[in-house]
């Protein structure tokens, strides 16, 4: 099994975030949980994936929960996908654990 820890990768420009979006969802939820079998981070999104819509909502809370700048966030593979690799610039890798172990119960 998985941890948390697995979920994040070190990059040179900051952290990539493992992330499994599910679109369509009743509430918006940044982060929702963690799958320790896929070991990535959970996230429930308002939009549906209709014309990027999910993807730009991803992005906008993505850079909000970890006070980044929109800029700053981007998604480096999955974009057609419920997987995704968001890259997360400016930013290191404990910090994004520690925010991480605040959100998810």
């Amino acid at each position: 099994m998985k941890t948390l820890d697995d979920a994040i990768e070190r990059h040179p420009d900051g952290v990539v975030l493992h992330i499994d979006v599910i679109p369509g969802s009743s509430e918006l939820v940044v982060p929702a949980g963690f799958n320790a079998w896929r070991g990535s981070i959970e996230v429930r999104l308002t939009e549906r994936a209709d014309k990027g819509k999910a993807n730009r909502q991803l992005l906008q809370e993505i850079s909000r929960a970890f006070g980044l700048t929109q800029g700053d966030v981007e998604i480096m593979s999955g974009h057609r996908s419920q997987r995704k690799e968001v890259l997360m610039r400016g930013i290191d890798a404990e910090s994004v654990l520690a925010a991480l172990r605040r959100s998810i119960r």
